[in-house]
């Protein structure tokens, strides 16, 4: 008869001959179910090469493929993760806006209506301030402007305060000023004017000089007689009043080409020219023109938001109907452990590991059963053999003294090295974190009439698998690199932190709403960045195990 080691020779496999009496009460159990043969000689070498694969992971060997396959899962629960809460928060969001958006109830379509309506806040505001009779900007350009302003009678040529009046009498005074003073110094009288001084100078210096300078000082004096037309003085006096003519026809409202004609004629044109560009009676004016482009751009505003409210609408339709189905499905009467015990078995299955359910058996501790659920990572795993051990409660007793203490043990029964334990969101201690890591523990609360909790047993899950890799790791090179798993893992725990938060926030939604649109936004960055660094690191395993 043909034996399993002999299908091994026609394989062309190495094969050592091996010779073992069998003493274990557990294995002779097993050993006995299969017939004598080679179907026992298959079974046993079976359960040898676990033995061996399972004694190789404990002395600390890692797949570097295992390893790269643990992280395109890694990666691809963190998509998933990604993409589930980004619709959801979008539904949130849009529930909020809906309140301020709505055509028929939304407060910013009201708000508007009130505003550009014929007899609304904005016509009413412009009419008080633009309108050409009666309104504030016509009041203040005729307090002014007007006829009873002071710049009107400052530029008044009848005004006896005016610019006019008052240059005239500066002028005169003036001019008076430097006639009194010219004639004091060249008169006689005044034996201190320059003349007199001049004389007496000449006169005893020189006495035959009299006669003549007689006749230039009188000449001189001459000079500065009215009298004569072509004297210097007349000739000043002449040039003075041709000045004070020119002055008089500028400022002479008479003169169409006088500068306060022509000043008048700007302030009129310009008083038109505000009147027509601020007033809604002219369509082509500038205030007709702008009220044209804010209605446009109003009613595309409407529109969009019409279109919105409808995605809205279905969203929440249909995220509505995905919640009664859930409520009417078979999980929503089971007990805790019933419940909870399809949704890991679903996640482990997902990845290819291995689901027990354990809680009625006694594990590695004499009769112990503590360890209700036995996650094995599969052969295809970063850490095949590795196990994930899980306890789960719903007894308000337990605190997180006691939670810790229990999820050690059961690790120890069932020969885990990561543990998960689960609350009843009912039964959870008060203040106790819906997701945070005790060491090589994972600390969760779940609801199971609520489908967002789920995200919670799958973190736990990711986090757990990249404790066991960190467990079964131990080059410097992958060791830096599960330093950077577990500083992501970390961002990880906080943004669910954040995410109960946007739960919060989105309950009083008109209040918080800013709040909910910057947390998601920085949300989105920060578990971006984590992704990026994940990658990054499990890049750097795949090549360390590639070339090793």
């Amino acid at each position: 008869m043909q034996t399993f080691a002999d299908d091994l020779h026609v394989a062309g496999l190495p094969t050592i001959l091996v010779s073992l009496e069998v003493g274990d009460p557990d294995v002779v159990v097993e050993l006995e179910k299969h017939a004598e043969g080679p179907p026992r000689e298959k079974f046993a070498l079976c359960a040898l090469r676990l033995g061996v694969l399972a004694l190789r992971q404990a002395a600390g060997e890692l797949d570097a493929t295992a390893v790269r396959d643990a992280a395109q899962d890694l990666l691809q629960n963190l998509g998933q993760l990604l993409t589930k809460r980004g619709s959801e928060i979008s539904g949130d969001i849009s529930g909020a806006l809906r309140q301020y958006f709505d055509p028929s109830t939304g407060a910013l379509p009201q708000r508007i209506e009130a505003l550009l309506r014929s007899d609304g806040e904005l016509d009413r505001a412009l009419r008080a301030h633009l309108a050409p009779e009666n309104s504030t900007i016509a009041s203040a350009l005729n307090a002014h402007l007007g006829e009873g302003s002071a710049i009107f009678k400052l530029l008044s040529p009848h005004d006896a305060n005016g610019i006019k009046a008052q240059i005239e009498v500066a002028l005169e005074l003036a001019m008076a000023e430097q006639q009194e003073g010219i004639l004091k110094e060249f008169s006689l009288d005044n034996k201190e004017s320059a003349l007199s001084r001049l004389i007496a100078e000449l006169v005893s210096n020189n006495g035959a000089l009299r006669t003549d300078l007689k006749t230039q000082v009188n000449d001189l004096v001459g000079e500065f007689s009215l009298d004569k037309p072509d004297s210097a003085l007349s000739r000043l006096v002449a040039r003075v009043e041709n000045a004070h003519k020119r002055i008089s026809d500028e400022f002479s409202t008479d003169n169409d080409h006088s500068a306060i004609a022509r000043l008048s004629r700007m302030l009129t044109e310009t008083s038109e020219q505000i009147d027509k560009n601020l007033t809604l009676d002219d369509d082509g004016s500038s205030l007709s023109r702008l009220k044209r482009e804010l209605q446009t751009m109003i009613e595309g505003l409407v529109t969009s938001n019409t279109f919105f409210q409808t995605e809205v609408r279905t969203t929440l339709a249909a995220l509505q109907a995905r919640r009664e189905e859930a409520s009417r499905s078979t999980r929503h009467g089971l007990e805790f452990q019933e419940q909870i015990g399809p949704v890991i078995a679903a996640e482990t299955q997902r990845v290819n590991d291995l689901h027990e359910t354990t809680g009625t058996t006694t594990g590695a501790i004499k009769n112990c059963k503590i360890g209700d659920f036995v996650t094995t990572l599969g052969p295809d795993s970063a850490a095949p053999g590795a196990r994930i051990a899980w306890e789960v409660k719903s007894d308000k007793s337990y605190d997180l003294k006691s939670a810790l203490s229990e999820i050690e043990q059961a690790r120890k029964n069932r020969q885990a090295q990561t543990g998960i334990f689960v609350f009843s969101s009912n039964a959870a201690p008060d203040g106790l974190q819906r997701f945070a890591r005790y060491g090589n523990d994972v600390v969760i609360t779940w609801d199971p009439e609520n489908l967002d909790s789920d995200l919670y047993i799958k973190a736990a899950y990711s986090v757990a698998r990249a404790l066991v890799i960190r467990e079964t790791h131990e080059s410097v090179e992958s060791e830096e690199a599960v330093k950077a798993i577990v500083v992501a893992t970390r961002a990880i725990e906080k943004q669910l932190e954040h995410l109960d938060h946007i739960k919060t926030w989105a309950e009083t939604t008109r209040i918080n709403g800013a709040k909910i649109a910057d947390r998601a936004v920085k949300m989105r960055e920060d578990l971006a960045d984590q992704v990026e660094v994940l990658d990054m690191h499990l890049n750097g395993l795949r090549t360390n195990g590639a070339q090793a």
